[in-house]
């Protein structure tokens, strides 16, 4: 599996309660987590006592962004499909997808220990879901892998992320993946070129 530098610096470094990957779209946050990330985290703790959790803005969200893609690398025996239960049988684990756009989506498995949880879209989710994350992760192995595209300076998880907490965290730009097209990259950049979309999708600020 070839990796880019940052996310070869991702593999090596994201050993905290809270690892996260920011920035711009097609920069390679995504790929990474749904070839090698989440396929691991899963299978480090299988039979260790906790759920599986995978959040998303909303379930389909979860469905095309995660597990699509995953399915299409792994099959369709290693990566299931969401059930009525919102169960997913992933690498012989019984996970849990939901939507985070509302607390009442996660209220549906209260009480309940996380021993890993996958975030998608981190930034666009409801900040009471991931307030309740902080105390379902109770376990010495419980951790969360997020990725989300930047949003404004005062936004609750840049308060987060500039905290204390056990976080790693990185920032990508486009030309983070070199694996992109050249022409399709400055194609893009151009434009993007003198808006207010330059600096978000482009530069990943």
């Amino acid at each position: 599996m070839l990796l880019t530098p940052k996310q070869s610096e991702f593999v090596r470094c994201a050993t905290h309660r809270w690892n996260f990957k920011g920035g711009a779209t097609r920069s390679g946050k995504t790929y990474l987590d749904f070839k090698w990330t989440i396929p691991m985290r899963i299978r480090e703790r299988i039979g260790a006592d906790g759920l599986v959790v995978l959040l998303g803005v909303t379930k389909s969200t979860i469905e095309r962004n995660v597990l699509e893609p995953m399915r299409k690398i792994y099959g369709d025996q290693l990566v299931g499909d969401i059930s009525s239960d919102n169960t997913v049988e992933l690498f012989g684990e019984e996970c849990y997808a939901l939507g985070a756009e509302k607390v009442n989506q996660v209220s549906k498995i209260r009480g309940a220990s996380f021993k890993y949880v996958y975030g998608d879209e981190v930034a666009d989710w409801s900040e009471d879901v991931f307030a309740l994350l902080k105390s379902r992760l109770d376990k010495p192995y419980s951790c969360f892998d997020g990725t989300y595209n930047p949003a404004y300076p005062g936004h609750w998880l840049k308060q987060f992320l500039d905290s204390d907490a056990d976080i790693f965290s990185q920032s990508y730009c486009i030309d983070d993946n070199p694996f992109l097209p050249p022409e399709f990259v400055e194609n893009l950049k151009r434009e993007y070129k003198g808006t207010v979309f330059y600096d978000r999708y482009i530069l990943g600020k």
